[in-house]
């Protein structure tokens, strides 16, 4: 295993040979994933390893650990958000051959040109992250009965059906 991630690969290739890379991404290079993020400090730890499975299938199996810092989309506050994936895709280099990837496997569609790495773990980042990202309930952050400072408060409506059970 390289100690080095490459800027660019080429899976097809790579996983007849059997080539296995590990490294670390800066989080400011996902250009994709800026907008939902509170800061894009830290950095993202990265394994690939480009294989052909028992069935001589060409596969690209990783994993992607770290920390993102995403906006909480209830009190818009920074949400610590742990990266820990695994994932196994097949790589197809047509649609007819996506059909025919077995279970466990998701596609990695290729034209048989290099891609860049970044784009790569981005995809798989971008899948693991929620559509909404908020506080879980008690997990500090988010302040309980948050509102907006900016938007008055409404007097409730059932204020007077409160006086009239007096």
């Amino acid at each position: 295993m390289l100690d080095c991630l490459p800027e660019r690969v080429e899976p097809l290739g790579l996983a007849d040979v059997g080539r296995s890379f590990r490294g670390k991404l800066p989080v400011r290079c996902f250009e994709r994933l800026a907008p939902l993020l509170h800061s894009n400090e830290g950095e993202l730890a990265v394994r690939l390893e480009f294989r052909l499975d028992e069935r001589r299938i060409r596969t690209v199996k990783g994993t992607v650990e770290g920390e993102l810092n995403l906006v909480c989309q209830r009190c818009l506050n920074r949400l610590r958000f742990p990266v820990d994936l695994k994932f196994s895709l097949g790589v197809v280099s047509s649609e007819a051959e996506i059909d025919r990837l077995p279970d466990g496997y998701e596609p990695l569609l290729v034209s048989g040109e290099p891609i860049p790495t970044r784009a790569l773990v981005e995809d798989e980042v971008l899948l693991a992250i929620p559509a909404i990202p908020v506080h879980e309930d008690g997990m500090g952050g988010c302040e309980t009965g948050y509102r907006n400072p900016e938007i008055p408060e409404k007097e409730n409506p059932f204020a007077v059906l409160k006086k009239l059970k007096s």
